[in-house]
């Protein structure tokens, strides 16, 4: 009897443990992925959020048409608007780990894309659950990226091969982006990979030298994405050299993967984030402008 319990003991202990393994070894590259962050919308309500973003250039990339961007280099966040509001944020980098200042850039996007999406989705074995129509769409990778495995691929599904570009990832911080999940090919029957697009609103800044952004705008209802990244125009040079440098060899230790992988540290920031209704913000500008009269009139009143 004990001998019987002690071997179903460890046999659930072993069956834990393969679990745990499992789990750890599918969140790792789940993790490294998209993954949104919720901002809270309610009314009167300021969402204070930490959070990094990789590299001190990612967003800066995404505004370069040749290269584009890797959007693991970009922090994601999303809201939801019930109603039209006036959404109001700052972005301060903060250097809480000592990797240095993040120059921070944003941009705002309607609608999101699936969480776990990621650049080079598609380079996958025989059977992959990625649509090959997504995959026929994509213009190619540089050589040198990280995801330039995926051409084959690409070239395979879009009907004219020879598209490679020089495009670093799939992300853009000025234009639309749309970006697939791998899905899941093992599972019985197979769940495809989920294709979405966030369209970009026009709305975007960034500060190339200091730690603070700042923005305001009134947004109608619906569900937006938010993105951030660095915006340094010295460090993105560095970065996109010692990419180059690599040759698209992101396995083999080497000096030019040193200084890559260096160039990619984490850099923390601070996003402080509230929404106000329409409403109540014309109620607060009015309140304010009543204020503003009153105290003129007190003025006159005194000097006279």
């Amino acid at each position: 009897m004990n001998r019987l319990k002690s071997r179903r003991r460890s046999n659930g202990l072993l069956t834990a443990s393969l679990g745990l393994a499992l789990l750890i070894g599918t969140a790792g590259p789940a993790l490294a992925h998209v993954g949104y962050t919720t901002l809270d919308t309610t009314n009167g309500v300021v969402s204070s959020v930490d959070r990094t973003a990789a590299s001190n250039a990612g967003w800066l990339a995404g505004q370069d048409a040749t290269t584009w961007a890797n959007s693991h280099d970009q922090r994601f966040f999303t809201f939801t608007l019930p109603d039209t509001m006036t959404i109001d944020f700052t972005i301060t980098g903060t250097n809480t780990n000592t990797n240095g200042i993040l120059n921070p850039g944003y941009s705002i996007f309607a609608g999101t894309v699936p969480g776990g999406s990621h650049d080079g989705a598609g380079n996958l074995p025989a059977g992959a659950a990625v649509p090959l129509s997504y995959v026929g769409s994509l213009t190619g990778f540089a050589s040198w990226s990280p995801f330039a495995a995926t051409n084959d691929e690409i070239d395979a599904n879009n009907g004219a091969p020879g598209l490679t570009t020089a495009h670093w990832g799939t992300y853009r911080s000025n234009g639309d982006v749309t970006m697939s999940t791998d899905g899941l090919p093992l599972a019985v029957p197979p769940i495809p990979g989920t294709v979405s697009t966030m369209t970009f609103t026009g709305f975007s800044a960034s500060n190339a030298s200091g730690a603070s952004v700042t923005g305001q705008y009134t947004l109608g209802a619906g569900i937006y994405s938010l993105v951030v990244g660095g915006a340094n125009p010295f460090n993105l040079a560095t970065y996109l050299a010692d990419a180059i440098a690599t040759n698209g060899d992101y396995t083999t230790p080497s000096a030019a993967l040193t200084a890559y992988n260096a160039d990619r540290l984490a850099r923390t920031f601070n996003l402080q984030f509230s929404a106000v209704p329409i409403p109540a913000a014309v109620y607060l500008f009015g309140s304010g402008l009543i204020g503003l009269v009153g105290l003129a009139r007190r003025k006159m009143n005194a000097a006279a």
